[in-house]
């Protein structure tokens, strides 16, 4: 086993005390956001707020950390820190705006601050749905034939809303033939069926792969008449 497997958790930094025996030990200009400085109080990071609050609030280093100063930019902090989790996500791995709120969440951010991210970066165009629901159908499509049964489940799956879905799979389905599908995936599922199985277990067999990729039943009956077994 590699040591870094032994590596221990950090501990949780302690609690800053709202009583004024705390206070600003840096604020620091954001290169990625230059409309925002980052706070540390009593050398712990705290999150960013906006050069307007920062002047609105006379921070500087050396202000007191007091509890009706983290009231005040307590949602402003909130809404930073649960942004820049959000974009660290969405660099790592696309995903839909149901599957970030679910990460955030557990995350332990609050929730306004979670709604909030979230329609930020769907403004800023970052977060997409439709566009995410467009590549999570290509790429099951890419691998084998799917009905549209199956797509709809992997797309709820993934926090797509059923609107997004219906408009999405009506939208990439339009030119496909849904029994030119099934007949393919039908005769790959035969080729790899012994032929010391009787027929009824052959139909069987590849019934369920038909099933399981998400075809009605009706294609299914439909194929499976036409093939050669």
């Amino acid at each position: 086993m590699s040591p870094r497997a032994y590596r221990k958790p950090r501990p949780e930094p302690e609690p800053i005390p709202l009583d004024g025996s705390a206070s600003i030990t840096s604020i620091r200009a954001c290169p990625d956001d230059p409309v925002r400085v980052s706070l540390r109080v009593s050398k712990q990071q705290v999150g960013r707020v906006l050069l307007e609050t920062k002047v609105k609030h006379r921070l500087e280093v050396g202000t007191p950390w007091t509890e009706e100063l983290a009231e005040a930019l307590r949602t402003e902090l909130d809404q930073g820190n649960a942004y820049r989790a959000a974009v660290r996500i969405l660099t790592k791995r696309a995903k839909s705006s149901g599957e970030l709120r679910r990460k955030l969440r557990e995350y332990k951010y609050e929730a306004d601050a979670i709604e909030w991210s979230i329609e930020r970066l769907i403004e800023l165009g970052i977060l997409n749905d439709e566009e995410y629901a467009r590549m999570v159908v290509r790429s099951q499509l890419s691998r084998k034939p799917a009905g549209r049964r199956l797509l709809s489940g992997k797309l709820r799956e993934k926090g797509i809303n059923q609107s997004i879905s219906d408009r999405v799979l009506d939208e990439m389905l339009e030119d496909r033939d849904t029994l030119d599908d099934a007949r393919k995936l039908a005769q790959q599922a035969a080729r790899s069926i012994s032929d010391r199985h009787d027929r009824d277990v052959r139909v069987r067999r590849i019934s369920g792969r038909l099933a399981r990729r998400g075809f009605d039943f009706d294609v299914i009956r439909k194929v499976v008449d036409e093939l050669d077994l």
